[in-house]
């Protein structure tokens, strides 16, 4: 019989949450192989491209080490990441689940998502924060295939969700109001808006920092920072 109790992996480390509304937060960050985006165009590249393009399959208890379920213990959010990790919502929900069985309990449980895939109720519910950062023009990717408002509505009726904007000049702003105007067929949630500067690296932030700020003051959206870029520059895995 097959052996169904395991997840195709990237990478899997502890380190601390560098974007959204829980910035700074220790985390595990479980990051699966796969996405179907590429996001890659003149403007940015997306800054994990190189790590989820392969994966390995790990079982269920070989994927965490001690440390790091003792990281959740004291607190340390489960973050799932990728690429997409929505393309193994099925899969994940039975890896909580039997974390849950063998563990007895879970941790705080955050997926960052693209948006284009709609969630299952199982999963739905599972899950205590959506980080969503759906695609702007700007990731090079066609309008059919970044955005699916089914998707994006669904994220918008969870409990604890936001949308997540890489903004590297004034016209993608103009362009996260129209679709953001769609999403919510007019009602615009600031709370539960970001805006992150563009920019793979330190010297990329360097230039778009300053616009983005500008912008969140002016429509009184949230300012997010790279963090991981800011310490860590392009490493991985930190």
């Amino acid at each position: 019989m097959e052996n169904k109790n395991y997840l195709s992996v990237s990478e899997c480390f502890y380190s601390i949450q560098g974007e959204g509304r829980t910035t700074g937060t220790p985390a595990v960050f479980l990051r699966l192989s796969g996405c179907n985006l590429l996001c890659k165009s003149a403007e940015w590249v997306c800054d994990s491209i190189d790590v989820w393009r392969t994966g390995v399959k790990i079982d269920f208890d070989k994927i965490f080490d001690e440390k790091m379920i003792e990281a959740f213990h004291k607190g340390a959010h489960l973050v799932l990441t990728g690429g997409e990790p929505a393309l193994h919502q099925k899969q994940i929900f039975r890896f909580l689940i039997w974390f849950k069985n063998e563990h007895g309990f879970l941790p705080y449980i955050e997926i960052e998502t693209n948006g284009t895939i709609y969630l299952s109720d199982d999963f739905f519910e599972i899950l205590d924060q959506i980080n969503c950062s759906y695609k702007l023009a700007n990731s090079g990717e066609p309008l059919k295939k970044r955005i699916k408002m089914k998707s994006l509505k669904r994220i918008s009726s969870h409990k604890n969700y936001f949308f997540k904007f890489v903004i590297n000049k004034d016209l993608d702003m103009e362009e996260t109001l129209e679709t953001l105007g769609e999403v919510y067929e007019g009602l615009i949630i600031k709370s539960n808006v970001y805006l992150m500067p563009a920019g793979e690296d330190q010297a990329e932030l360097s230039k778009t920092r300053p616009i983005v700020a500008d912008l969140c003051k002016k429509h009184f959206f949230n300012y997010t920072e790279r963090s991981h870029i800011v310490i860590w520059n392009k490493k991985t895995g930190v």
